[in-house]
């Protein structure tokens, strides 16, 4: 009986990170402690190269499935600490390259903010508390 749940506890094991390796699959990428919305373009034996959902090309990069989590199933603990400097519909002003711009917050998460530049010209991003001033 015990080796019988053994067995069944890596077969579950194995079809949860067989869920996250797929091309194409919308998933959560963990870095620097958060976990960020994000697709899965290529895989390659163990490692999958990842593209961060509002962020530029140039972030994107090779990382092992310990670093991802099926987007549809993931539980995202709350918050130990609230952010409430900022909040839905706020007007703050991100750098854009080095120069600030107008945005809108549209989303409040994990320790980051998800904001819209007012040019439209400038792609959604998630930024930090330290990266915002409030207009």
């Amino acid at each position: 009986m015990k080796q019988f749940l053994t067995i069944l506890a890596l077969c579950t094991l194995g079809i949860t990170t067989m869920q996250a390796q797929k091309v194409n699959e919308t998933v959560e990428i963990e870095s620097a402690g958060a976990w960020y919305p994000g697709k899965i373009l290529k895989a390659e034996g163990d490692k999958y190269f990842i593209t961060y959902e509002g962020w530029s090309d140039s972030f994107d990069e090779w990382v092992t499935v310990d670093r991802l989590r099926n987007f549809k199933t993931a539980a995202t603990p709350a918050p130990s600490s609230p952010l409430t400097k900022f909040n839905v519909g706020d007007k703050v002003e991100v750098e854009y390259g080095m120069v600030p711009e107008p945005a809108t917050v549209i989303e409040v998460g994990e320790n980051k903010y998800h904001i819209k530049y007012d040019n439209t010209l400038f792609k959604d991003k998630w930024v930090t508390e330290k990266e915002i001033t409030k207009l």
